[in-house]
């Protein structure tokens, strides 16, 4: 799946996430240094990837000398295929030798290519542990917006939570999340701590259609909403 990179453009929603490498060593990553008219090429691993940039770890030959590079990403099915030029903006020592870089990439990576990783299963879109609920939950969206009038918290994690709902909802929304009271009920003791009305805001991030409904993936606004939804719905994980 060969890259064709467009301008980076500050309006898509993703430059900022990172999706995180799963098994990065079923992928050849390597950077091309040009050095005294050579090219020298640099096995690396792939850390992170977002669609402006990624974190990479390698052993460098003078890496302060090190600006504009060239990184390759392959798989041995030859499904991944990347090329991406970039410049090295950071770099912090992980070991003896070893540095882990900052790639920013002269153009952006396409949304699709990101996706397609995340299906080969080669990087996650969460580092942190998440927790299936399956749960219901009532959704309050800005005024004037239609109602929400079914939803479910499928899982949480302390930076987010993934939703069902029964309305499409937009990038960038703003959604306030709650227990749905007594209805939240489950067969134990521990439920009546879900009856107690709590709530977390939470920013919509990406929304895609799913059989007849809409799944979302929403990050926390605050420590608190993280807090008051990891409380609940914790409890009866």
């Amino acid at each position: 799946m060969t890259s064709s990179p467009s301008t980076i453009s500050s309006s898509q929603h993703r430059n900022c996430d990172r999706f995180v490498a799963k098994n990065s060593g079923e992928l050849k990553a390597e950077l091309l240094v040009l050095r005294d008219d050579e090219v020298i090429t640099y096995p690396c691993q792939l850390a992170d990837i977002s669609s402006g940039g990624c974190a990479v770890r390698a052993t460098l030959i003078r890496p302060d000398e090190v600006s504009v590079a060239v990184l390759r990403v392959k798989d041995a099915s030859g499904k991944v295929d990347l090329e991406m030029a970039g410049r090295l903006c950071w770099n912090q020592q992980t070991s003896v030798g070893s540095n882990t870089f900052g790639f920013r990439f002269r153009r952006e990576m396409p949304d699709e290519t990101i996706d397609f990783l995340v299906s080969q299963g080669f990087v996650t879109r969460r580092q942190e542990q998440r927790i299936s609920a399956g749960t219901p939950v009532q959704i309050r969206r800005a005024y004037g917006l239609p109602s929400i009038e079914s939803a479910t918290l499928e899982d949480f994690s302390t930076t987010g939570v993934r939703l069902h709902i029964d309305h499409l909802v937009d990038a960038g929304e703003r959604l306030l999340v709650s227990t749905s009271g007594p209805d939240t009920a489950q067969s134990s003791d521990l439920a009546c701590e879900a009856s107690k009305k709590s709530s977390g805001s939470v920013t919509v991030k990406w929304v895609r259609p799913i059989e007849g409904r809409y799944e979302c993936g929403c990050v926390f606004q605050n420590l608190a909403s993280s807090r008051a939804i990891n409380d609940t719905f914790g409890a009866l994980a």
